[in-house]
């Protein structure tokens, strides 16, 4: 888990335009309340976003194997954090949760749910 958004982060904080190799048609995306499915619609909103500069302080990674039977086990990450958005002098705290599956070796990021947190 702590892999993945790590590589997440590194693709989203520097081109944004790169997430298309990690979003997929089975993908759903929310963002704040706003739900998004398939590669193309989630990385035209995510590339579409108002800000070009994010720098991100993450303060926790937790994850979990799901475990469905009949199905390989997958994995649940939950992140916080905060970010600065183009330079805005107050952070922002979010918290970000991935629902990975396996897929031919590797794991399809197949929900994606996004939230500010407000204080």
């Amino acid at each position: 888990g702590k892999a993945f958004a790590e590589h997440y982060y590194r693709i989203f904080d520097n081109n944004r335009s790169s997430l298309n190799t990690i979003y997929q048609p089975q993908s759903i995306l929310t963002w704040e309340g706003k739900v998004f499915q398939g590669q193309q619609a989630i990385c035209t909103y995510i590339n579409e976003l108002p800000f070009q500069k994010v720098e991100r302080k993450i303060q926790s990674i937790d994850s979990q194997p799901t475990i469905i039977p009949n199905f390989q086990p997958g994995v649940l990450v939950t992140i916080t954090g905060t970010l600065v958005i183009d330079g805005e002098p107050k952070p922002l705290k979010y918290v970000q949760v991935f629902n990975l599956l396996p897929n031919q070796g590797s794991y399809l990021l197949l929900n994606d749910f996004f939230r500010f947190s407000l204080d």
